[in-house]
């Protein structure tokens, strides 16, 4: 377990989600917006969740917390959404590769530019 140190407060989590919100909260800074997430967490010996607001203000940091909540935190959905945001902010869409198939090379593009002539 790892506890989301966060503006004078805390919440303890799993290991990777704890891990996605610093790297979420770099690529969001860079970005220079602000976002909302809901994460799991243990709060009173009880798994719940809680909402943080994340971005180019906020300063965190990240701790272990021995907890005798380890895996308890089912943290599959929350790391793949935490994982699609900051991927999404990490490449813009102009930069995504081209299938292989869609790719020509210059031979191909000049013969068909010339077939017409």
């Amino acid at each position: 377990m790892k506890r989301i140190l966060y503006s004078g407060g805390s919440v303890l989590t799993g290991d990777g989600i704890a891990h996605s919100i610093a790297l979420y909260a770099a690529s969001l800074a860079r970005a220079g917006t602000a976002e909302a997430v809901v994460i799991p967490i243990v709060a009173h010996g009880e798994v719940g969740t809680a909402e943080i607001v994340i971005g180019p203000a906020s300063q965190l940091m990240v701790e272990d917390a021995g907890s005798e909540f380890n895996g308890k935190i089912d943290e599959g959905d929350c790391l793949a959404l935490l994982e699609e945001r900051r991927s999404r902010l990490d490449t813009p869409p102009g930069v995504q590769p081209s299938a292989p198939d869609d790719v020509k090379s210059s031979s191909d593009v000049m013969s068909s530019s010339l077939d017409g002539i």
